[in-house]
């Protein structure tokens, strides 16, 4: 271990993954950078066999197993309190659990994070993986118009390496973060509330209230295989929760005229 360089600790959340975690964590345990400081998985009361695969193939990662979902807000929270509380990490990488990540990934982060200490929140460019999209981009950071439009820049296009960039922008993707400890003991983590969807979006707004930056770092990657297929009833449900979360996003970091625009666009 290189206590040289800050020290790092991963977490993923895990709700009945048995078909991706080999994949990610195997990723995760092939990164180059030397100062990990643990692996950390949270289990949301899976009803599959991922808690299975973790204690028999990845005996080495601190396994944490929830008696309920706390969906992606309270998962990652669990996760990151334990990695600070019991590790002191500096740094803590979070992936989802259906991601591949590049094996310079932490590497390549922490060389860009650690130009500013006052960069709080980090993302890399995602791209498809193992589905039908594989290799078109899904997120070269998000572009959020401070109401209630939020994207991901470059979403579906080819990837001619146009985002290749290290730049500051509004928001990046869950699916990979690089947060600050420090930045975490200031300002807290995930909000809560929000349980899912935009909780990526709100904490880079935070941050960014707080004299924080964001930073989007296109010179490595993860693979996502993201959601492959949404039926009408399940869009209809995802339609009604980012409504519902825009609202609370309103609600918390909004003047008065933009909160009654965002209730009125939400309801009507």
């Amino acid at each position: 271990m290189n206590k040289t360089k800050p020290s790092v600790s991963i977490v993923v959340v895990t709700w009945n993954s048995e078909n991706d975690i080999k994949d990610c964590l195997n990723s995760i345990q092939n990164q180059t950078y030397t100062n990990i400081d643990k692996v950390i998985v949270v289990d949301n009361n899976s009803s599959d066999s991922t808690v299975q695969i973790i204690e028999n193939d990845f005996k080495e990662v601190d396994l944490i197993e929830s008696k309920k979902n706390t969906y992606f807000t309270g998962g990652h929270n669990i996760g990151i309190k334990h990695a600070i509380d019991t590790y002191h990490s500096d740094y803590i990488a979070i992936f989802n659990p259906d991601t591949l990540v590049d094996p310079k990934w932490i590497e390549v982060m922490v060389e860009n994070v650690s130009t500013d200490t006052k960069i709080g929140v980090a993302g890399s460019k995602i791209k498809f993986w193992n589905n039908s999209n594989e290799g078109k981009i899904n997120s070269a950071g998000l572009v959020y118009d401070g109401f209630m439009q939020a994207y991901d820049n470059g979403f579906m296009e080819e990837d001619n390496r146009q985002y290749d960039n290290t730049k500051e922008v509004s928001a990046v993707s869950g699916c990979c973060m690089l947060l600050s400890s420090q930045m975490i003991k200031e300002i807290g983590a995930f909000w809560g509330p929000l349980r899912m969807y935009m909780e990526d979006l709100e904490l880079c707004i935070r941050a960014k209230k707080h004299g924080w930056k964001v930073l989007y770092v296109g010179t490595t990657q993860v693979g996502h295989k993201w959601m492959q297929s949404t039926n009408k009833n399940k869009a209809i449900k995802l339609d009604r929760w980012k409504k519902r979360n825009w609202i609370l996003i309103a609600l918390r970091h909004y003047g008065i005229k933009r909160k009654l625009a965002v209730i009125k666009n939400a309801i009507f």
